[in-house]
């Protein structure tokens, strides 16, 4: 075994957590054999970078992937700019660009374990509120 392919077999074997907030809203791919996946890309702020500072580094883009019964729920928990946290394994998936037959190169948090950090803004109500008048006090 090189060197090359021994730090891959140890980063494969490492769990990662990491904590950043949704780039875009969820949508989870269905299958024909009744499977879900779902992949997320989670911003996540470099330390020491300051929230309203124009000259700070972007936030680092990571892509987490959840399966069936973990994607489904969080497909319907999370949308864009939620906080959560993500722990799993990475893993490395290698595509080709349509348009420029590039060769690209991700690498993939596979997820064990997701959960919403709290202070998410709570969704909409889904009726409208009471008018004065029904107010009891």
């Amino acid at each position: 075994m090189n060197t090359l392919e021994l730090v891959a077999a140890i980063i494969r074997s490492a769990q990662f957590t990491i904590t950043g907030r949704l780039a875009y809203d969820p949508e989870p791919k269905y299958f024909d054999s009744g499977k879900c996946k779902l992949k997320l890309k989670i911003l996540v702020n470099r330390i020491g970078a300051k929230r309203n500072d124009p000259n700070a580094p972007k936030p680092d883009p990571f892509i987490a992937e959840l399966w069936n019964e973990d994607a489904q729920q969080a497909a319907d928990e999370l949308r864009k700019g939620d906080l959560l946290k993500v722990t799993g394994r990475l893993y490395t998936e290698t595509w080709t660009k349509r348009d420029t037959g590039e060769a690209v190169t991700d690498v993939v948090i596979k997820v064990e374990e997701w959960c919403p950090i709290a202070g998410n803004p709570a969704p909409a109500p889904a009726q409208p509120p009471a008018s004065d008048k029904e107010i009891p006090f």
